[in-house]
């Protein structure tokens, strides 16, 4: 019987006209087919509600063929599960791993398997089978690549018969040819909606069920809208070759949609040209710092439009990827206490069970410390002081393996954790009893956190996924062990568990709000819809190619080409478009967690054309106008509905930034008089309160201010971070966080390296006061013998990173002694480590510089027969700051220290400069000098950009006294403010260093820069 035809763009009717047929031939048993099991219980809730066709079978196509094949008389095997079917997969690719030629050496590599997977799916969904894929080859010069997948795809057809099973391809094979050889055996007439594309099993089946019955297909079309017709132009034409017995075309209808603004945005969008139509409160652009507030962002929304009475079964929040983007904001939402049905499939790495089950099982085979770290610190059932005890315990002795970090927990404790014993012991036996152990693992990990007590509605959704998670694992396991030939071995558990995934919310959507991807929703209708992280590579997303198959390949195997990605994503886009009937929100970020920007996506702009006015190329998003802000106070003042709260006039008020004249806005949006007034002095108060709680300074307790002008004496290194950034050192140098971790590598080396060179220079190996070429030899044994001693007494070596610290000591300080037999001048060693301050230790008393005192510690000071010096700062970096930069990167300490050596020791300073000891690319050292003494300076190699005159030698120590002055005072005046100090000013714009690791700290809004030369020195 011919295929009848109904098509037309989004809400146009063909909902409607499906069920009025459907209606009609409701005595006749009649399937509905649609794209999920979500659109399977809603139609099925709406055709019960309207008792318009209670003999209606709705299913999915998968649920089709089962259908279809079950009139048979031959019973069906029974098919692989999911977990079974990836199970087989790896088997076929580890047992024809050896027959293998190009695709040899990737089928070793961990995640080939999952990547066959999904190339076998479609390969299978194309009608396809092993010698299909073996004849292609022989047309093609690649032919040998393609004979290894007709290889893989045979062994895998020959594992799934040896445990005699069939899949769901085979199924779909089974209906197929079940009524090309009966046509009369199916006779219920078949609807189907929503299906935008079919593969090649789905056109087969379809072409066997319009040979004799009646099927009617709907789809969304429209001649001349690109957006759609890209889409399903081709499907179109492919149905109407198979013989059309009525085609209908519905028309648009504005009366589907409440808001005129969201029914133009659907009918314009993607056109080559279209009007362009004022904003109305029908459209929102939420814009947000990070991935985190824009899921408060859209929570809050979210939360506004229930309080206002909506069901939240008529609110919906597109992803494109849901199963990555949508945990953090069904967390979000739940913790509001708002229902939430996510739906996606979550990788078990992604929860807190699957991460410490699988860290468990790698470290017992002979994984790191930190994976057995990992699994204590999830719900392993350990008490939490024991575990802090054995992650300071790892960190500070630097333990690496497992087997280091299990000895020390049963040197403490005397016996391994339960958890660890059993699998231990079970990954000695048959593969099932290790499944068995890991399941029920599973399930007594996943029941622990509910021990605690109830924790609120965000605690117990996150406890419900951790359950399915667990569930998910115990079933797959369990199915697994039902068949030893898949039953996997302990060295392949943890591949087999990283490919089990899970459905986030897999009950009934009714009430819900759904987060789901653009391919779930478009069959669909809401009140309000926000399409969320519209970021550019993530909506509309960025090819990534196909990792199997070229185009030529494709072709040859007679697979369909591969869709233009541009026009896909525009398409999905666009069915975001056609989804809301009252409000629509589009939400991106403009930057990350730490500040850096994030470009936010290009469909955005193709939004913006169609609003009029547009905005203007190069206009910041306070002139963008009502489209962008989404907070628009005359927006808010004139939107559909009841009049806004004094609490919503403050909060639209307030996103106008804070130069904005508020007078001005609330009478440009009609505002009476003394309701102004009071939303002015809310939104004053709320100014207020913003901008105390965005720094913690200017501080303001007697007791803080007196503790900061008790200091005594400063030294030169916390001027600097001072004066790079007030509130990196107020956290560093004040609050004080301890640790967990040992100290740096870096610090550890810089400690040793100084240490040895006092004392190699105290000492003057062969009675040189400088190494050369006649006692250098003396001077490098001196050297390496003093680097074991002061390791051993700083109790370095007793792991591999300190041992490897040790040894890079050793050479770099090989190679500055080199270095320094090859110099000749008048300037030689004098004072070594030269220590002025308060303590006992010191032989100066500090540095009195009027209103401060400075101490220090001066790696070296040479000086020559005239008693002039040069101070002389080791630097273990690669490159050292030169004189231009000193201001600009914030640097005192030689300044300072050369003003120390003049008024603490009277001797003239003719120059400070920094010495790399680690530098590859330039091993000169840097700094300043007086351009009088650099023949006698020669030996250094001075830069000649770092020599200057007396009057301006002596005006930069001058200006580095009144500079250090400067800082002393905003430190006693508690001046702390996120602020990256003279970097900024001298740049030219604002910017944080790189290397700063308190960004989640500090959340300033940062610019995004690439690391220079002078960051890396720092970190």
């Amino acid at each position: 019987m011919p295929l009848h035809l109904i098509h037309g763009p989004p809400n146009s009717g063909r909902a409607g006209l499906v069920r009025e047929r459907l209606e009609a031939v409701s005595d006749r048993d009649p399937v509905l087919v649609v794209p999920t099991l979500d659109d399977v219980y809603a139609f099925e809730r709406e055709l019960c509600a309207d008792n318009a066709a209670l003999g209606v079978t709705a299913t999915t196509f998968a649920g089709l063929f089962r259908l279809v094949a079950a009139v048979g008389d031959v019973p069906a095997p029974v098919e692989l599960t999911p977990a079974q079917r990836r199970r087989a997969i790896a088997v076929a690719v580890d047992e024809c791993r050896g027959r293998l030629g190009a695709l040899r050496s990737s089928a070793g590599r961990a995640g080939f398997a999952g990547a066959f997977e999904r190339l076998l799916e479609e390969l299978q969904a194309g009608g396809l089978r092993p010698g299909d894929v073996e004849a292609g080859a022989g047309t093609l010069e690649s032919s040998a690549y393609l004979t290894d997948v007709a290889t893989l795809f045979a062994e895998y057809e020959a594992v799934r018969e040896r445990i005699g099973m069939a899949d769901s391809h085979g199924v779909a094979r089974r209906a197929i040819a079940l009524l090309t050889e009966s046509p009369t055996a199916w006779q219920r007439p078949v609807f189907m909606y929503g299906l935008d594309d079919l593969t090649a099993n789905q056109f087969g089946l379809l072409g066997a069920l319009t040979a004799n019955g009646e099927v009617t297909f709907v789809l969304p079309y429209e001649e001349g809208h690109a957006a759609i017709a890209a889409r399903t132009a081709a499907l179109l034409e492919r149905l109407r070759a198979l013989g059309v017995g009525s085609e209908t075309q519905t028309e648009p209808d504005p009366r589907h949609t409440d808001d005129p603004l969201l029914f133009h945005l659907e009918r314009s969008f993607g056109r080559a040209i279209a009007e362009r139509r004022p904003p109305t409160a029908g459209l929102a652009v939420l814009r947000s710092a990070g991935e985190r507030g824009e899921a408060e962002a859209i929570g809050a929304e979210v939360a506004r439009l229930l309080a206002g009475g909506g069901d939240p079964g008529e609110v919906a929040i597109a992803l494109r990827s849901p199963e990555r983007r949508g945990p953090l904001l069904a967390s979000v939402l739940e913790s509001y206490g708002i229902p939430v049905a996510l739906e996606a499939e979550i990788p078990l790495t992604a929860t807190s069970l699957g991460g410490t089950l699988l860290s468990l099982l790698a470290a017992l085979q002979g994984g790191s410390a930190g994976e057995l770290l990992r699994f204590m610190r999830g719900p392993s059932g350990l008490p939490r002081g024991q575990v802090d005890w054995f992650e300071r315990s790892l960190r500070r002795r630097r333990l690496r393996t497992a087997a280091e970090a299990l000895d020390l927990w049963q040197e403490r404790y005397e016996r391994l954790p339960t958890d660890v014993t059993a699998v231990r012991a079970a990954m000695d036996g048959p593969a099932d009893r290790l499944a068995g152990t890991v399941a029920r693992l599973a399930a007594t990990m996943a029941s622990r956190p509910l021990r605690d007590g109830d924790d609120g509605p965000a605690a117990r959704a996150e406890d419900d996924r951790e359950l399915r998670a667990a569930a998910a694992t115990a079933s797959a396991l369990a199915e697994l062990a039902d068949r030893p030939a898949l039953a996997p071995a302990a060295d392949r558990l943890v591949a087999t568990l990283e490919g089990i995934r899970f459905r986030a919310w897999s009950g009934p959507v009714a009430g819900r709000v759904r987060i789901a991807s653009p391919q779930r929703l478009r069959a669909a209708r809401f009140d309000h819809v926000f399409v969320a992280s519209l970021q550019d590579g993530e909506f509309p997303r960025h090819e990534r190619g196909d990792p199997f198959l070229s185009e030529a390949q494709r072709a040859a195997l007679g697979l369909e080409a591969r869709r233009d990605t541009e026009a896909e994503e525009r398409y999905l886009f666009h069915a975001c478009l056609a989804l809301p009937r009252r409000r629509l929100f589009l939400s991106y970020r403009d930057s990350d967690e730490n500040g850096a920007a994030e470009a936010p996506s290009p469909l955005l702009d193709d939004v913006r054309r169609l609003i009029e006015p547009p905005p203007e190329a190069g206009t910041t998003d306070a002139d963008e106008g009502a489209v962008e802000r989404g907070r628009d106070l005359a927006r808010v003042v004139h939107r559909v509905g009841d009049a806004p709260s004094e609490r919503e006039l403050a909060r639209a008020a307030a996103a106008h930034g804070a130069d904005a004249d508020l007078a001005a806005l609330l009478a440009a949006a009609e505002v009476e008089a003394p309701v102004a007034e009071r939303v002015a002095a809310r939104v004053e108060a709320a100014r207020e309160v913003d901008a105390r709680s965005r720094a913690p300074g200017p501080l303001a307790n007697p007791a803080a201010l007196g503790e900061l002008a008790a200091v005594s004496a400063y030294g030169g290194t916390t001027l600097e971070l001072f004066d790079q950034c007030s509130y990196r050192w107020f956290v560093s140098h004040e609050l004080d966080p301890r640790p967990l971790d040992p100290a740096p590598d870096a610090l550890v080396q810089g400690g040793l390296m100084h240490a040895v060179l006092e004392r190699l220079y105290g000492e003057r190996p062969g009675g040189d006061t400088l190494p050369r070429a006649r006692s250098l030899a003396a001077w490098k044994e001196r050297g390496r013998a003093l680097v074991v001693e002061e390791a051993v007494a700083r109790g370095l070596g007793g792991n591999p990173a300190e041992r490897a610290i040790v040894r890079r000591v050793e050479g770099l300080l090989d190679r500055f002694i080199a270095e320094e037999a090859e110099r000749d001048g008048r300037f030689e060693p004098w004072l070594l480590e030269a220590r002025f301050g308060e303590d006992e230790a010191c032989e100066r008393p500090p540095l009195d510089l009027g209103e401060w005192r400075l101490h220090g510690a001066i790696d070296r000071v040479d000086r020559d027969p005239a008693g002039r010096a040069l101070v002389v700062d080791y630097k273990l970096a690669g490159s050292v700051t030169p004189r231009a930069k000193l201001e600009e990167q914030a640097k005192l300490q030689l300044q300072l220290y050369m003003i120390a050596v003049a008024e603490q020791w009277g001797a003239e300073p003719v120059g400070g400069l920094y010495h790399p000891l680690r530098g590859t690319r330039s091993r000169r050292p840097r700094g300043l000098a007086l351009e009088e003494a650099a023949a006698e300076l020669g030996p250094y190699a001075l830069a000649r950009t770092d020599l200057l005159d007396r009057e301006a030698f002596d005006e930069l120590l001058e200006d580095a006294r009144r500079r250090a002055g400067a800082i002393v005072a905003r430190m006693r005046q508690g001046e702390i403010r996120r602020d990256p100090g003279p970097r900024a000013a001298l740049r030219g714009h604002d910017v944080c260093p790189s290397f700063c690791d308190f960004a989640p700290i500090c959340r300033r809004d940062r610019a995004p820069v690439e690391p220079s030369e002078e960051d890396e020195e720092e970190r």
